[in-house]
């Protein structure tokens, strides 16, 4: 596993890679950069799993490397360092998906830990690729083909969707679920579906509520609850926007079609 340091000031950067115990973190390289660009040329040229990232660094800043990075390497796993205790700050880290926002000058114990908590994240999403990867290829034996390839984060996302219908969705979760940050997520998905993250999870949850009402007896309210809504008044009402009738009529009419 290899970790990017980036900081404008040296002092800071040597101070980390003499201070950290790295060994105890299990990293095997550790990257040195003291400005965006030279951050930016490793990233281009290195395998690099955890981006250990100053804020302030002009004429640039940390969160504009890792929305760069983010298109390159979506599996990044970022934590900001800065020595500004401002929140503005703290809620653009999360609003990018970095795990962790520390505050200088902090313990290299305390980085250290920060650092483990990255690396379990970066296993954890190797493992689910790999998972989603045999998958795919045992998907593909079955209907003869061969070949393997990695369904990508937008299929991750919609398979994650459908296996959790039944509970609140949102986008922070989905894309913590599959290691990407909300942002990014959102961007990606529009990209490659031309429609938003939320617009899908409104489509699956009523082809499912559809699905059940035409075919099985299960009561309105348990079908509700099925796909997510806690609330059966106001399931009925997104159900009659989005239907033009409401769950009643809707089964109602299916059952008068399929009987005519």
């Amino acid at each position: 596993m290899n970790v990017l340091v980036v900081d404008d000031q040296p002092e800071v950067v040597q101070g980390m890679l003499s201070g950290i115990h790295w060994d105890r973190v299990e990293i095997e390289k550790v990257f040195p950069a003291y400005s965006v660009k030279e951050a930016q040329s490793i990233l281009t040229q290195e395998e690099v799993d955890i981006m250990l990232c100053d804020i302030e660094m002009p004429p640039s800043n940390g969160f504009e490397l890792l929305r760069w990075a983010q298109k390159r390497k979506p599996n990044i796993v970022c934590l900001f360092l800065s020595a500004h205790a401002e929140f503005s700050y703290a809620q653009e880290a999360v609003k990018l998906g970095g795990i962790d926002y520390i505050l200088q000058p902090a313990p290299y114990e305390e980085i250290e830990n920060a650092l483990i908590r990255a690396a379990g994240r970066v296993q954890e999403a190797s493992k689910l690729r790999r998972y989603y990867q045999y998958e795919d290829y045992r998907s593909a034996a079955a209907q003869g083909e061969g070949g393997q390839e990695d369904p990508g984060p937008v299929r991750r996302a919609m398979e994650y969707i459908r296996r959790n219908l039944d509970k609140e969705l949102s986008r922070g979760q989905i894309a913590e679920a599959i290691f990407l940050s909300p942002e990014y997520l959102s961007r990606l998905f529009k990209q490659e579906t031309g429609g938003s993250l939320s617009d899908y999870i409104l489509s699956e949850r009523m082809r499912v509520a559809h699905s059940m009402l035409a075919d099985t007896d299960v009561p309105v309210s348990l079908v509700a609850s099925r796909v997510g809504y806690s609330n059966f008044s106001y399931f009925s009402q997104v159900f009659k926007k989005y239907s033009g009738v409401s769950p009643g009529e809707y089964r109602a009419q299916r059952r008068k079609h399929r009987n005519a």
